[in-house]
């Protein structure tokens, strides 16, 4: 049976899936369009004792996400809204708030995919997390590897080239094959190192 769906996203997460800065994810969560949550221990707030996954006022927690200059580690979590209520309770004990880190703070999956569907963002290209990349450089950088150490290093850098295009030909899945400039690019330093013109 396989996994279901992803239940949260930090706010970080979305960052990098909707390639923006923390602080706009966080801003568009304080004008009301993504609800944050958090899962928070036991706290007072008043006659009542509250704990668990609760809503929480992001406005209040952006020096969090600072756009400019350092942002704050923690953040004082003072109000807090319950599931199904509409009165957010104040945090009473602790007296200051609750410490809260920002990578506690997240979006429930459906706030976020309503988001995206209204934006049409699915429809746009973007990085995504856990995005397979393009092509295959871990295990050919293994199979060169094991090459190099069997076989020697080749005559030319052309030669090295040569080879690994090939490998690619012969292992892509996909079909794909990175050009001779892309391979040379990553070959350059390699190369130079092997030849003994580069030292680490």
């Amino acid at each position: 049976m396989p996994l279901p769906p992803v239940a949260f996203y930090s706010i970080y997460e979305i960052a990098v899936r909707w390639g923006c800065p923390p602080a706009d994810v966080a801003g568009w969560a304080a004008e009301g369009q993504l609800k944050v949550v958090a899962g928070i221990p036991p706290v007072r707030c008043g006659d009542e004792v509250v704990g668990g996954l609760v809503e929480v006022p992001i406005a209040e927690l952006m020096c969090m996400f600072r756009r400019f200059g350092p942002s704050d580690d923690i953040g004082r979590l003072k109000r807090v809204l319950k599931p199904g209520s509409a009165t957010w309770a104040h945090v009473t004990e602790p007296s200051d708030g609750l410490p809260i880190r920002s990578s506690d703070l997240m979006v429930a999956s459906g706030s976020l995919l309503q988001f995206e569907e209204e934006r049409d963002l699915l429809r746009r290209p973007a990085s995504t997390i856990g995005a397979s990349p393009r092509y295959d450089w871990d295990s050919m950088y293994a199979w060169l590897t094991v090459f190099l150490f069997e076989k020697g290093v080749p005559d030319t850098q052309t030669a090295l080239v040569a080879l690994v295009q090939d490998w690619f030909v012969q292992n892509s899945k996909s079909g794909e094959v990175p050009d001779e400039s892309t391979i040379r690019k990553r070959l350059t330093s390699l190369w130079r190192k092997l030849r003994g013109e580069e030292t680490v």
